[in-house]
């Protein structure tokens, strides 16, 4: 008698525990890790995910919209073409990599300093 209690509440906690099945989140058809260091400092890195919009980025949604204007080319990013800059020299260096709907993407960019770094890159370099 005791044994047939004790399958009964097994069975009960294992039904009861996997009713409910669990969906997978979708994989994102936009996977970039976003990468930049400054010279003598500190690096700083986020994923940026797109279709769904996710990911570490702190500006997913504006970085995802700012590279669909440009189809995944970082190449072509020009945030702010007309940005007032100084003349400082801070070298910072800037990497995107990885996946944009299936094709590789791999972009790697030295800038003079953080304002043209910006001016390029807008949110998709602003983590």
């Amino acid at each position: 008698m005791l044994k047939a209690a004790g399958a009964l509440i097994l069975c009960g906690a294992f039904l009861l525990g996997g009713s409910a099945p669990t969906m997978a989140a979708p994989h994102p058809k936009v996977r970039l890790k976003v990468v930049y260091g400054v010279k003598g400092g500190s690096a700083k890195s986020a994923w940026l995910h797109c279709a769904p919009v996710g990911g570490t980025h702190p500006n997913a949604q504006a970085a995802c919209r700012m590279l669909r204007r440009v189809k995944g080319e970082p190449s072509k990013l020009n945030a702010n073409p007309n940005a007032a800059c100084t003349q400082e020299i801070q070298p910072h260096a800037a990497v995107v990599a990885g996946q944009w709907y299936g094709r590789k993407v791999h972009w790697a960019k030295f800038f003079a300093n953080g304002c043209q770094m910006r001016a390029v890159g807008g949110s998709v370099l602003a983590i």
